[in-house]
């Protein structure tokens, strides 16, 4: 009697599973392109060609503006008194495509879109940044009802996008905001500062005693909240404290 072979279990199964699912999803991707085109979330025009970020054309992709040099020194840096950020590096200046990718990613719960991004932005740095193997990397955190609406932390996807290499290390609970805080958008520089005094703690000030960190965030204007992150850090011992952000706005 011819023996059958036996159905395919576990991870096999898994496996065989994915074999076939692979080919008719691309098949279905490539349907649906073709009678729905992407539209850049840039300038709402269809994407003929996808760029690296995929939700945006080329062209848009193309016309991102990095900061210019010294802008965060002279502008952000050297305004906060005291300042507790010992470098502060930002990528691109926050113009209308930037702003629409963001809302997106904030409003729209994009966690890929953010950890995309930013994988993009790093790239384009043309600088050499002073963090190395076994530095942590901290997000700037959201206060945990805000977290809890929105469903993730931005600046925890945009940290996973800058830094997917193993070598570093991911801290997302060490900072915690302990105070719920108004949005930062509407006001001015002294506001901005005596709203987040006080917002952050350090839950474990053992894990970064004399430890070098990369404190990450989606957008700087003033510098107010994460050189307040920078403060707190500073105070439980923590070593050279840089940031690092996908954007700010340049006047």
């Amino acid at each position: 009697m011819r023996q059958w072979p036996h159905p395919p279990t576990g991870v096999t199964a898994g496996f065989f599973i994915m074999k076939i699912i692979q080919p008719l999803y691309k098949q279905l991707n490539d349907l649906l392109q073709l009678f729905y085109p992407p539209i850049c979330l840039g300038c709402q025009t269809t994407i003929e060609h996808q760029s690296e970020l995929q939700i945006l054309c080329e062209d848009c992709l193309q016309s991102l503006k990095k900061v210019p040099k010294n802008y965060i020194r002279e502008e952000v840096i050297g305004r906060l008194n005291p300042c507790y950020l010992d470098t502060m590096v930002t990528i691109f200046e926050f113009d209308q495509t930037v702003q629409t990718l963001i809302h997106e990613i904030k409003y729209r719960k994009a966690r890929k879109l953010a950890s995309r991004l930013a994988s993009y932005a790093y790239k384009q740095l043309d600088v050499t940044l002073p963090w190395k193997r076994g530095d942590l990397v901290i997000p700037v955190p959201l206060f945990r009802v805000r977290e809890k609406e929105r469903g993730f932390n931005q600046s925890s996807a945009i940290a996973q996008g800058f830094f997917p290499d193993s070598n570093f290390t991911h801290q997302n609970q060490i900072v915690l905001r302990v105070k719920s805080t108004v949005s930062q958008t509407e006001l001015n520089r002294d506001e901005r500062l005596k709203n987040v005094h006080q917002a952050f703690t350090v839950s474990r000030p053992d894990s970064v005693r004399d430890k070098n960190i990369v404190l990450v965030d989606d957008v700087i204007t003033t510098g107010a909240t994460i050189n307040e992150c920078a403060r707190v850090l500073k105070e439980a011992g923590a070593g050279n404290i840089w940031g690092l952000t996908l954007a700010t706005p340049v006047e």
